[in-house]
């Protein structure tokens, strides 16, 4: 059997978690339910063991999306004034060096979270 290669795995991880964040359903800077959802980043996605923490994540509309790439200078402000408690995390987590990162357990630990998100959402329903 061939070895999954690790952008393979990448990718899939990388779907997994674009879901579970857009599964937020509103766009937390502007508060609206928008079809055009997105997942954005507040430290860069290439600081890997941050890449896959909710945390480190946002639930943006395209419009406001745009806006936190645009003026970073407001969107971090915003941020920590938002969530200061995610943005010491992210300041004390930022530095640190992951050396042995293992994408497929990320893959399992996402599938497992949205998962009960899921599960959660049709009890919400009332469909449970």
């Amino acid at each position: 059997m061939r070895k999954i290669s690790k952008k393979t795995l990448k990718n899939k991880a990388d779907k997994l978690f674009s879901l579970l964040i857009r599964k937020r359903g509103t766009c937390e800077m502007c508060g609206q339910d928008k079809k055009d959802l997105q997942c954005a980043h507040v430290i860069t996605r290439s600081t890997i063991h941050l890449r896959y923490d909710t945390r480190n994540s946002l639930c943006l509309c395209s419009g406001c999306h745009l806006r936190w790439h645009h003026s970073p200078l407001w969107a971090i402000t915003w941020y920590k004034s938002v969530y200061p408690e995610n943005a010491k995390y992210l300041l004390k987590q930022k530095n640190v060096i992951e050396r042995n990162f293992d994408y497929q357990e990320v893959i399992d630990k996402l599938k497992k979270t949205i998962h009960e998100v899921e599960l959660n959402e049709e009890a919400d329903k009332g469909e449970f």
